[in-house]
Parts: C-alpha cells; structure tokens; sequence
C-alpha cells in the first residue's frame, strides 16, 4: 500500500467512524473532478448535480469497505460510473422526445435570420456533432474510457485505475472504442455530405 493509500484509508476510516470534518474533507477533494466528469458524461448539469449526490452518498456509505488497496479517489469514481450507468439504464427505459425548436434563437422578431455570417454549412461544427452522437453510441465502457483519457485529460495509469482494469485492457478498450467512432463518423459524415 501506497503512503497516499495509507493516507486515503485513515481518511475513509475517519469516514466511516462518522467524523463529520473527514466527511467534509473527501467531499472537497473529490466534488468538483467528479462532477466534471459526471457533467460530461450524462450531458447536463442537474442530472450530473443528482448523479453526485447520490455517489457521494454511496461513498459515505461504502467508506467501511474501502481496503486502501486503490486510491480513495479511484474508489469513489467507481461508484460514480455505476451512477452513471443507472443514468443510462433509466435512460433507455423511457421515450425522450424534445419540443424546443433547435433554431429558435437563430431568427429575429422580423422572421430574418439573426446572424449576418450565416453559413448553411460549418463542416467543423457538423463533424464535432457526428463524433458526438458516435460516442454516444459506443458501450458504456469504451465511452468512458475515451472521456477520461481524452477529454479529462488522464493518463492511461490513472484512467485504468478509476475503471478497475488493467492497462493493457484500458489499452484495448480504448482501441476499440477510437475504432468504432472512426468507423461512424466515416459512414455519417459521407452519409451527410
């Protein structure tokens, strides 16, 4: 056990023991990385805000269990993800149907549009939006993997240890996952030109 295992482990202990201060503590130190990553991975803000209260819950609970042999915060990120994956479970459960008008903001009160650069087409932005919604599409676990390594910037170490896989797993998850996405975006992105 690493001294920063150690270190993580008297903290959960304290936790677990109903010490409000180490309680407050974790909640500083983890809080803001998990909401980002929650934000990012359920898409907005309020589900994300419920999302972490309900992991953060789930690590006061859990704080018992913690053995040390993981960072606390690898830990805590675990819980996260099943969170998160109840989130897409629910998800996929019910029928989402969006009434707003995505142009809406785009025209004036006279009926013309509001921007004097109109372009009928941003390849950039259109592409951004195709690899969006390939993402979407991918496993939850490639998914993942590709927001944290990617977009949170981790490293391959970290992002295996807040997954619970090897690195060499991490390596094949992400492989597949860059795969699929290029294979999408190849096939909407010519769909669409």
């Amino acid at each position: 056990m690493t001294s920063k295992h150690a270190s993580d482990l008297q903290l959960a202990t304290r936790v677990a023991e109903g010490h409000e201060d180490a309680a407050t503590e974790m909640f500083q130190a983890l809080a803001g990385e998990m909401f980002g990553f929650a934000r990012k991975m359920v898409g907005d803000e309020a589900t994300a805000e419920d999302v972490l209260q309900e992991a953060m819950v789930g690590v006061l609970r859990a704080a018992a269990k913690y053995d040390g042999r993981v960072s606390l915060r690898a830990f805590a990120f675990g819980i996260l993800r099943h969170k998160v994956a109840d989130v897409f479970r629910k998800r996929g459960r019910e029928i989402l149907v969006n009434s707003d008008d995505p142009e809406r903001d785009s025209f004036i009160a006279n009926g013309h549009w509001q921007d004097t650069n109109f372009q009928p087409f941003n390849e950039q932005a259109e592409l951004l939006e195709i690899v969006k919604r390939c993402m979407e599409d991918l496993p939850f676990n490639q998914r993942e993997a590709l927001e944290l390594c990617a977009l949170e910037g981790l490293s391959s170490q970290e992002a295996a240890e807040m997954l619970g896989v090897s690195s060499e797993n991490l390596r094949q998850i992400l492989h597949r996952g860059r795969a699929s996405v290029r294979k999408c975006t190849d096939a909407k992105y010519e769909g669409a030109a």
